[in-house]
């Protein structure tokens, strides 16, 4: 089974190449995305228990990352479908870093959920989870000083068949021109050995709660500097 892989960063604000990324952003598969994490409890808490705004939240994290500040990564088949991608923050930059990334979603999805919600995001994803990160990476500021994965996905019939790994091998040899250690976070445990198959070690773990769902994170990583 064949597939191509297709590098977009730093997105062009014009020009055709700045419309096919636009039009890449919306093809990405958001609803499928939405449908396959909202079972995990840490998309659960993310959502303040909406399964209805999973949709919107996603989006809200992917449009700014895809079109303004992340590095995006695509696999297509043959028949120039997409079957897999991944979205990383890379060093200096994450999903919210301007007013108008904010605007591209986030903020009307913070008008949907309640104050208890809005707290949550504002508490645990906004200092607890990075705490996490440092802690773990032993790296200051690690969400800006990392290649943070936000999102890997691939299509189930090509799982499996070496798409996850070509596509993440892709962020790696830009993290080895630079010194940059490549991380993320999983709330599923069972990911946790096929990151490991992509080179990564787990470099922390740690509980969390909220009012919707209990989970466990992850803190993987990959250190280009040393291998």
């Amino acid at each position: 089974m064949r597939f191509s892989l297709t590098v977009n960063w730093k997105v062009l604000f014009a020009s055709a190449a700045g419309l096919a990324a636009v039009s890449l952003a919306r093809a990405l598969p958001v609803e499928q995305l939405a449908a396959a994490v909202i079972a995990e409890p840490t998309f659960a808490a993310a959502v303040s228990g909406r399964q209805d705004l999973a949709p919107l939240m996603a989006r809200a994290v992917i449009r700014p990352l895809a079109l303004v500040s992340g590095e995006l990564y695509t696999a297509k088949d043959a028949q120039g479908e997409l079957v897999g991608f991944t979205l990383w923050a890379p060093p200096g930059r994450s999903a919210f870093d301007t007013p108008e990334q904010l605007e591209m979603g986030f903020n009307e999805f913070l008008g949907h959920v309640d104050e208890e919600g809005r707290a949550f995001q504002m508490q645990v994803n906004g200092e607890v989870v990075p705490k996490f990160l440092e802690e773990s990476l032993g790296i200051e500021n690690a969400e800006l000083d990392c290649y943070l994965c936000w999102f890997a996905m691939v299509r189930e019939d090509y799982q499996r068949k070496g798409v996850c790994r070509a596509l993440f091998d892709l962020t790696y040899e830009k993290a080895k021109a630079t010194g940059a250690t490549l991380a993320l976070l999983t709330g599923t445990e069972s990911n946790v050995a096929v990151y490991e198959k992509l080179g990564f070690k787990e470099r922390g773990r740690q509980k969390f709660e909220s009012p919707w769902a209990e989970w466990t994170f992850y803190c993987m990583a990959r250190d280009a500097n040393n291998e």
